[in-house]
């Protein structure tokens, strides 16, 4: 509501398909704060496109303020109902299920996967473990080289 004590109410505009103008369609309101559409407007029937509005203030001698508008388009209609559609009553219903034999085949997928893979990880186990082996010789060897010599007093 304005607090002008010229201003006695406000005017809605509104346009189907956008640009509204002051020969668009309107309704004189009162001095309010909101307003809900299409409830609180009777003259106000939306169609079923996209409408713009439009709002000035007016004076007690009937002048319009310059026109605000809402460029924003507003739907009030709901999409239409689906339609061409039918309902058939189903003789048989087919279900799908897996057989002991499917099972049986994932299964031993499955078991070759996990065998390939314990494989994989047993030779790389072995690598390693024979590098190891071979690092452990080694060391047992310099041990008894350094044993020898100090036996020998080289050392």
């Amino acid at each position: 509501a304005s607090n002008s004590p010229q201003v006695i109410g406000y005017k809605l505009y509104w346009a189907e398909c956008g640009d509204v103008n002051y020969s668009s369609n309107q309704v004189l309101l009162g001095n309010v704060t909101e307003i809900v559409l299409p409830d609180d407007v009777d003259a106000f029937k939306p169609g079923d496109g996209q409408i713009e509005f439009g709002i000035t203030s007016v004076d007690e001698l009937g002048n319009e303020s310059d026109m605000i508008t809402l460029k924003a388009p507003y739907q009030f209609s709901v999409p239409k109902a689906p339609q061409n559609f039918e309902m058939e009553k189903l003789e048989q219903f087919h279900t799908t299920h897996y057989t002991e034999s499917d099972l049986a085949d994932q299964r031993e997928a499955i078991e070759l996967i996990e065998a390939i893979a314990s494989e994989q990880n047993q030779n790389s186990f072995s690598s390693n473990k024979q590098k190891g082996d071979k690092a452990v010789v080694s060391r047992m060897n310099d041990f008894h080289i350094m044993e020898e010599e100090l036996k020998v007093g080289h050392l």
